[in-house]
C-alpha cells in the first residue's frame, strides 16, 4: 500500500514543527518553508517519517507552481494539506495601510492557498479521498480586534474558501475543515508589543494565550479518520473566550 502524502505549507513555523514532530502515521511528510530550511532539518532527527523539505516564496506564483509540479512529479498528490502559512502579525491602523501591503498578504494567504488547491483538489476527487485543514483564527469570531483590518480581511478570505471548496467537494470524500486559535504564543507574534500580548493573556478566562501544544492535536484529528464526518466547520480554540 502506497504511504500518505502529507504536505504542510509554512511548515518552519512553531505549529508547523510541532506537527511534524507529532505525526505518528507512517508518511512522507512534504514540509514547505521560504527561508528556516535549518528548523525542519532539526525536526528531521526526531521524526521517524520521510520528510521532504521544499522552498518556495509564496508570494511569487511562479514558485509556488514549480513547487507543485516537483512535488507531483517526484511524490505524487499529497492526500493531507496543511495549510498554515501566513505573514507575521502586525498592528497597522487602516489609515497607514497602503494596498500594496493587503496584496502581499493576500498573495502569500490566499492566493498560495488557491493555486494549491486549484492544483491537488481535481485529483482527490477522481481518488474520493483527502483532508485539508486552514489555519485561521478567533478573529473570523465575533469583534475583531483594532489595527488589524489587513489580517482580518485575509482570514475572512481563506474562510469563505474554506467553507465554498468544503461545498464543492461534499461529495468526493473530501473534508476540507479549518482551525480558529486565539493568541498564540508564537514567533508569529514577534511584531506585536509585547504589553498587548501580556494584556491579551491577562483578560483571557485561563490567564494565558494559546500554546503550540493546544493547536497541534486540534490539527491532527482533522487530519485523522475521526473526522470523516466532519466537513466545513471552523473549531475555536480560545480556551474558554467567548466571542
Amino acid at each position: 500500500m502506497n504511504k500518505e502524502i502529507v504536505f504542510i505549507i509554512g511548515a518552519s513555523s512553531d505549529i508547523g514543527i510541532d506537527l511534524i514532530k507529532n505525526i505518528n502515521d507512517d508518511c512522507i511528510i512534504i514540509a514547505h518553508y521560504y527561508s528556516s530550511k535549518e528548523k525542519i532539518t532539526d525536526a528531521m532527527a526526531t521524526s521517524s517519517n520521510s520528510i521532504i523539505p521544499i522552498s518556495a516564496n509564496l508570494s511569487k506564483e511562479d514558485e509556488v507552481l514549480k513547487m507543485l509540479d516537483t512535488i507531483e512529479e517526484n511524490y505524487g498528490v499529497p492526500n493531507k494539506i496543511i495549510h498554515l502559512a501566513a505573514p507575521r502579525l502586525k498592528n497597522i491602523r487602516f489609515k497607514s495601510i497602503k494596498w500594496d501591503d493587503f496584496e502581499q498578504d493576500m498573495n502569500v494567504s490566499v492566493k498560495s492557498a488557491v493555486l494549491i488547491f486549484h492544483r491537488f483538489l481535481p485529483k482527490l476527487a477522481k481518488l474520493k479521498a483527502g483532508k485539508v485543514i486552514v489555519m485561521l483564527s478567533s478573529c473570523v469570531i465575533g469583534v475583531p480586534p483594532k489595527a488589524m483590518a489587513h489580517y482580518t480581511t485575509i482570514k475572512y478570505a481563506m474562510l469563505g474558501l474554506m467553507k465554498s471548496l468544503a461545498s464543492e467537494y461534499a461529495t468526493k470524500n473530501i473534508q476540507i475543515n479549518a482551525i480558529s486559535p486565539s493568541m498564540c504564543e508564537t514567533k508569529f507574534l514577534e511584531n506585536i508589543n509585547s504589553k498587548i500580548v501580556e494584556l491579551n493573556a491577562y483578560h483571557h478566562p485561563l490567564k494565558r494565550n494559546a500554546l503550540v501544544s493546544d493547536v497541534t492535536p486540534v490539527i491532527k484529528i482533522l487530519m485523522s479518520k475521526e473526522s470523516n464526518y466532519m466537513n466545513g466547520v471552523n473549531i475555536p480554540i480560545t480556551g474558554g473566550s467567548i466571542f
